[in-house]
């Protein structure tokens, strides 16, 4: 044998999982016989990992779909509209929203009452017309349903 046959041999690791295995005990030897019976790999199943994946992309799909319902309940805008308010026609209002030791000057697009749009005051020094991620992210905080239903004083 060449020289470089003999070091491949030597630097070959052996891996185990326990003790037992290293000694290669008979209680092993069962105990590994019981867990994995001869021929357990090789029985036949007609669920291929193709077939799983498919079916779990199809059921997932099919969950997105069912979570994308419109919601049950009708949105009333008005109970008595005012004499002003054109269905469709969008009305502005100049308002401000604080940050930290400072406000944002921002302006709300509203349509038949219910707020739809919020972008940055242009006649304000502090947004100049611009608007962030904070005050875009803002409009979530008017539609939140877990938000107090009547006004409070001092938290109660």
């Amino acid at each position: 044998m060449s020289p470089m046959k003999k070091e491949n041999k030597v630097q070959k690791k052996k891996y185990f999982r326990s003790l037992e295995q290293l000694d290669g005990s008979k209680e092993y030897k069962e105990k590994a016989h019981r867990e994995f019976p001869e021929g357990a790999s090789e029985m036949n199943n007609d669920w291929s990992r193709r077939n799983f994946m498919g079916i779990m992309g199809a059921s997932i799909a099919l969950a997105g779909l069912a979570g994308c319902r419109r919601p049950k309940e009708k949105i009333v805008p008005y109970v008595k509209p005012p004499e002003d308010v054109i269905p469709g026609i969008a009305q502005q209002y100049a308002t401000t929203m604080p940050f930290s030791t400072s406000s944002y000057g921002i302006v709300v697009e509203s349509h038949e009452g219910r707020p739809t749009k919020i972008e940055g005051n242009k006649l304000h020094p502090s947004t100049l017309g611009s608007s962030n991620a904070m005050i875009q992210a803002s409009m979530l905080g008017l539609y939140d349903p877990d938000r107090s239903k009547k006004v409070l004083r001092k938290g109660k």
